[in-house]
This record gives C-alpha cells, structure tokens and sequence, in this order.
C-alpha cells in the first residue's frame, strides 16, 4: 500500500510541476492536459506517436485524418489537428520524458484550441490525445497509465471518445 501511495504522489506531484513549468492556458482557451506513463522506452513511445500523427495526415482518406506535424525531437512532439469544417485548430505538445528509477517514459500531453472558444469543448482536445494513443495502440502498452482530471482537462468527464476506458487514475 505504501509503495501505491508514494507512487501517486509522485505523479501528482510531476502533474503540478508540468503545469508550472508551462502555463495554462486558462481562460481564454479550452485545453487538456494529461500525463501517461509507459513500461516502454521513450524512443518507442515517440516514434509511435509520430507514426501515427503522419498515418492521420490530410493526405489519408480516413475519419480521423486531420492530424499534422510540425516538429518531433527526441523529447518533444508538436502537432496541430483541424476540424472537419477547417474552422477550428487545436495545438497539441507531446513532452517526453525518462523516468530515472525504472527508465521508462512519462509522456506530459496537452491539446490547446487556438481559437477564443468556449472552455467546455466537450472533450475534443482531450479526444485529440486520445485517438492517437488508441490508434497508435500505446494505450496497451504494458506498463500504461493516465493521469488527469477534469480541472487538467477541461470536457475530459463528457469526452465521449472514452466511454469504455478504463485506464485512468482519476474520474
């Protein structure tokens, strides 16, 4: 039990960190943030990601194809997603990052829309994270587990993208 309860705290703790060492983007634009954790190396996690960021290009005739790089390093991703009707564009930060006891990765995700909308997004940005790790299927990883809440991750509690997960710390 000891062990369990150290471990929260230590992701509560790197969720409060993560969000001080880059601001909220709050008020004026709806946003999530969310970290995951992975028994999985960093480079697998990052090339999966940006896998499939590319595999959900424009170029690709699929529902979900409205995904673009910007940028990857070994310890950052940034993407961008666009609605269907073009009117709306979400900025989405990958940040990832080596666990020093077990050397595993800690992925700090966030999605930010860019336009002056309302905050209650009905959890798009929180489903922008969400249908990359689904699809990119790190969300079996072993080892997986998310970190996040409705104060993170504005809409995340109406986001209908995870009717059926049950992988959260926090509902």
């Amino acid at each position: 039990m000891r062990p369990l309860l150290l471990l929260a705290s230590a992701l509560i703790a790197g969720l409060l960190v993560s969000s001080a060492a880059s601001p909220v983007p709050f008020p004026y634009h709806a946003f999530c943030r969310t970290i995951w954790l992975f028994g999985l190396p960093c480079a697998d996690v990052g090339t999966r990601l940006v896998q499939q960021i590319r595999a959900f290009s424009p170029a690709k005739a699929c529902e979900k194809c409205h995904y673009m790089l910007v940028s990857a390093t070994k310890e950052s991703i940034q993407a961008h997603h666009t609605s269907v009707d073009k009117t709306q564009v979400e900025s989405l930060e990958f940040d990832l990052h080596t666990t020093v006891l077990t050397s595993s990765c800690r992925v700090s995700a966030q999605s930010t829309s860019l336009a002056f909308t309302s905050l209650f997004d009905g959890g798009l940005n929180y489903c922008n994270l969400y249908d990359l790790l689904t699809a990119s299927g790190l969300d079996s990883a072993p080892g997986f587990l998310e970190m996040t809440s409705e104060w993170a991750c504005l809409g995340y509690g109406s986001a209908t993208c995870r009717a059926n997960t049950t992988h959260t710390l926090y509902d």
